[in-house]
C-alpha cells in the first residue's frame, strides 16, 4: 500500500477546520463558549454544530488508520518514538503554555484586575486544571498507548473476521461503536472528568480511533477509489439529515444529563445520531478527497506539516481577538470575517517565520528536526 495522500490531506483539513470553528463559536447562538459577543448568529450556530458533528471523530479515525499502518510497517519502537516526539512533547508544551490562556481570559472577563501569576498558581492544581484545545492531543496520546498494548490482539481479531463485504464491515464497525458509546454513557455523563479528561468524550473518540485501526486491517472504508459520480451527493444528503437531527437532540437532550434521568429510547437515538453522523460525513469526505485531494505537491506537503503547529497556536490568538472585539459595535458577520483573517494570518506568520525555522520550536511543536 503506497502513500494515501488524500488521507493525509483530509486529516489536515479536519485540524484546520477547527480554526474556523473556534472563530464561529464566538458569534454563534445557542452555544456556550469561553468568550462570546452579545449579538450572535443562528446561522453560525448551525455551522458550528455541523463541524462539531464530524470533525474530531473523523480525525481520530484517520489517526487510528495511520497508527495501524506505522505499527505494522515500522514496528512498535518506531511508533512509540514517533508518539513521544510528535504527540507527547507538543501536548506537554501546549498544556503548560497555551491551554492556560483560555481560562485566564475567561477569569479576566469577570475580574479585570486579575493578576496572571496569581491565576497560574491556582490554575495548576487538580481542582482547576483543564486542557483547553490541547484535549485532543491528550486523548490521542492515550489512545496511542492503549493501542500499542492491544494492537496484536486487535490485529488477530480483525483477521479472524470472515465478513469481506464493504457494506457489512461498515455496519459492523458502526454497531460496535454505537454499543460501546451507549454502554459507556449508562455509566457516566458528558461532564464527568478525570484530571481534565472527559470520560464520555474520551470513550466516544476512542471508538473512532479503533474503527480507524480496523479500517486499515480490513483495507476498506478509508481506502477507496473514485466511484459513481452520484455517490457523494447521496452521502452528503444523508449526512446533512443526520447532522440536523443531531443538532436538535444536542439542544433538547444534553448528554450531561445522566442516562438514568433521560428517556432511554430518546437518549439511545441521540447516541445513535452522535455516532452515525461522523461515520457518514467521513465516507463523504473520503470520497471527495479521493477525487479532488489526492495530488501530491509543494503546497499540500507544506499544509500537512504546518497543520498541527498552526492549530495549536491559533486558539490563543482567536481568544485574545475575541476578548478585545466582543464589545465592538461592528456587525456580527464583519467581526466573524475579520476574526478569521486575523487568526489565519497571524497563525501562518508565526509558523512560517518562527516555528518552522527554529529548532527548539520545531521540537516543541512535534516537527521533524532534519
Amino acid at each position: 500500500m503506497g502513500r494515501l495522500i488524500y488521507l493525509d490531506n483530509l486529516r489536515s483539513f479536519a485540524l484546520l477546520l477547527g480554526i474556523v470553528f473556534h472563530s464561529a463559536i464566538v458569534y454563534a447562538a445557542d452555544i456556550q463558549y469561553a468568550i462570546q459577543t452579545q449579538e450572535r448568529s443562528s446561522i453560525l450556530s448551525y455551522f458550528c454544530y455541523w463541524i462539531h458533528s464530524f470533525r474530531m471523530p473523523m480525525f481520530y479515525m484517520i489517526s487510528g488508520f495511520f497508527s495501524a499502518m506505522v505499527v505494522q510497517k515500522k514496528g512498535n519502537k518506531f511508533y512509540l518514538d514517533g508518539r513521544l516526539r510528535r504527540v507527547l512533547v507538543p501536548t506537554l508544551f501546549g498544556l503548560l503554555f497555551l491551554a492556560p490562556i483560555q481560562y485566564f481570559l475567561m477569569e479576566k472577563s469577570k475580574i479585570p484586575s486579575l493578576d496572571l501569576v496569581d491565576f497560574l498558581i491556582q490554575f495548576f492544581t487538580k481542582e482547576k486544571f483543564q486542557h483547553s484545545h490541547i484535549w485532543f492531543l491528550v486523548d490521542l496520546f492515550c489512545f496511542s498507548m492503549i493501542y500499542l498494548v492491544l494492537h496484536k490482539w486487535i490485529s488477530q481479531l480483525a483477521k479472524g473476521n470472515f465478513v469481506h463485504n464493504f457494506t457489512y464491515r461498515f455496519y459492523i464497525l458502526f454497531v460496535i461503536c454505537f454499543l460501546f458509546v451507549l454502554g459507556a454513557h449508562t455509566q457516566f455523563g458528558k461532564g464527568e472528568s478525570y484530571f481534565g479528561i472527559f470520560k464520555l468524550t474520551f470513550t466516544y473518540q476512542f471508538s473512532f480511533f479503533i474503527a480507524g485501526v480496523f479500517c486499515y486491517e480490513w483495507k476498506g472504508i478509508l481506502i477507496q477509489t473514485s466511484s459513481s459520480r452520484y455517490k457523494p451527493f447521496a452521502l452528503f444528503l444523508w449526512a446533512l439529515v443526520f447532522s440536523l437531527l443531531l443538532m436538535e437532540y444536542e439542544i433538547n437532550d444534553p448528554l450531561w444529563i445522566y442516562f438514568s434521568y433521560a428517556n432511554p429510547w430518546y437518549r439511545s437515538f441521540h447516541i445513535f445520531l452522535w455516532v452515525a453522523s461522523p461515520y457518514i460525513w467521513t465516507l463523504f469526505f473520503v470520497d471527495v478527497f479521493v477525487r479532488f485531494g489526492n495530488q501530491d505537491g509543494k503546497l499540500g506537503r507544506y499544509i500537512i506539516e504546518a497543520s498541527l503547529p498552526i492549530y495549536l497556536v491559533h486558539h490563543p490568538i482567536s481568544l485574545v481577538f475575541a476578548y478585545f472585539v466582543k464589545e465592538s459595535s461592528l456587525p456580527v458577520w464583519e467581526k466573524f470575517i475579520l476574526h478569521n483573517l486575523v487568526v489565519l494570518s497571524l497563525s501562518f506568520i508565526l509558523y512560517e517565520f518562527f516555528i518552522q525555522r527554529t529548532k527548539p520550536l520545531r521540537f516543541l511543536f512535534g516537527l521533524k528536526l532534519g
